[in-house]
């Protein structure tokens, strides 16, 4: 349990960045906090045998209470956010780094989708692989996903991409990313 209360722990951080605030019914009211740790749980269920049935029923559990269907077996890193998730699918060889956020109606399907740390895939943005055996489509670090944007084909670190097929728009500053972005907003409302 030891991993999944590390990642959780990093999850509930990013959580309170994006919902600050004291009150205690914030974690019961927001879907974005239930989905992800729902997905832990699963997560961690997974990761015993004789508990990966108790993982799978989590997983419909999840689907049918929010509309997201992130299966145990896709890897996500500590950090994760899936802001207003509704709709949010993700296949099962689907590999997410740290601190990665996801909102509504975002799609990554197809095989061995490689996601690096500090990605933003914004509303509706679908991330579609054709790759086959041991290829991936890879997103850098430290990239946006922009709203609607249909990414087919690997993305450069420190980049924005948008459109239908998406391209890079503009290049980021690496040091910028949404978790610093956030945490300078809190210090400096």
């Amino acid at each position: 349990m030891g991993q999944f209360r590390e990642d959780l722990e990093e999850d509930l951080a990013v959580f309170r960045l994006v919902h600050p605030g004291r009150g205690k019914m914030k974690y019961l009211y927001h879907a974005d906090f239930k989905v992800v740790f729902l997905f832990r749980l699963a997560q961690a269920c997974f990761r015993r045998p004789f508990l990966r049935p108790l993982a799978y029923a989590l997983t419909v559990l999840n689907d049918t209470l929010h509309g997201v269907w992130i299966g145990p077996r896709v890897e996500v890193g500590p950090g994760f956010f899936a802001g207003h998730p509704r709709g949010l699918v993700v296949n099962p060889t689907t590999k997410v780094g740290h601190h990665c956020s996801m909102l509504q109606q975002v799609g990554l399907g197809g095989p061995n989708v490689v996601i690096g740390n500090f990605v933003e895939i914004n509303a509706g943005a679908k991330i579609i692989s054709n790759k086959r055996g041991r290829g991936s489509l890879t997103i850098g670090d430290n990239v946006i996903v922009a709203a609607g944007a249909i990414v087919v084909d690997d993305v450069p670190s420190n980049s924005i991409v948008a459109g239908v097929p998406a391209k890079v728009v503009k290049e980021l500053d690496s040091s910028d990313n949404w978790v610093e972005l956030r945490k300078r907003e809190e210090l400096n409302p």
